[in-house]
């Protein structure tokens, strides 16, 4: 029993082969302190976190490929599948580009470059993020301003995943755990843009919540996919 339980096949069963480089996006989320997340890390090691932007980016298109793959075939309309590509690259592409801007905002205080505890560094991190820079005619502080922009799109593209593939369920049980997933992906998603400078415990249950949700859609993705190859032959 207990090697039935280590078979890695299992695994398989629920992620195909094809969509596991996607599970990288909640893997990374898991482990932030590598700097390789959507988020800031909880750390705030801003300087590592800006020097992998690039790499993030990579990680983002090597994750979102497969699952665009796999919908190609099951989205019908081709506007609304390009619509939702055009969206994921949008995001992807300018997360990075406003994070830059909104860190540079930060690093710039001098009281940022002092020697602080952690918390008064967290807590001056969230007070100029959450403050709404004044002169929206300088580019920088224009960018900063719509820093959220880029996740609000995401969410916006999962939903319009979520809906081609709820569209497609015959079984209204399987139609609930998507909706679900969906569910648990975005309020995890938001708990952690919340959370993750402000208590370690709930931080780490909407990491759980967020990768739950993700691989739950992740695995419905791959269901869809089958039925449609299955009325194909």
């Amino acid at each position: 029993m207990f090697t039935e339980a280590m078979d890695p096949s299992i695994v398989f069963d629920y992620i195909p082969k094809q969509l596991l480089p996607s599970l990288g996006i909640p893997l990374v989320e898991l482990l932030p302190d590598l700097c390789l997340g959507w988020w800031t890390p909880p750390s705030l090691d801003l300087n590592k976190y800006n020097r992998l932007k690039y790499l993030r980016v990579l990680l983002l298109i090597v994750a979102w490929y497969p699952i665009f793959e796999m919908l190609f075939p099951i989205i019908e309309d081709s506007s609304i599948y390009s619509a939702m590509v055009i969206f994921a690259v949008a995001s992807i592409i300018a997360r990075p580009l406003l994070m830059e801007k909104q860190i540079k905002r930060v690093t710039s205080i001098g009281l940022w470059n002092a020697v602080l505890p952690k918390e008064k560094r967290e807590a001056l991190w969230i007070v100029v993020t959450n403050s709404k820079p004044s002169d929206i005619n300088k580019f920088d502080e224009l960018a900063a301003r719509y820093v959220n922009s880029p996740t609000k799109i995401s969410g916006v593209v999962l939903c319009i995943v979520c809906s081609q593939l709820y569209e497609k369920l015959p079984d209204m049980e399987d139609k609930i755990k998507l909706l679900g997933g969906l569910t648990a992906s975005i309020v995890g998603g938001i708990g952690i843009g919340g959370m993750r400078h402000a208590n370690l415990l709930v931080d780490i249950v909407f990491r759980l919540v967020f990768g739950l949700g993700f691989i739950t859609m992740l695995h419905y993705l791959s269901i869809v996919s089958d039925q449609l190859i299955i009325k194909s032959i």
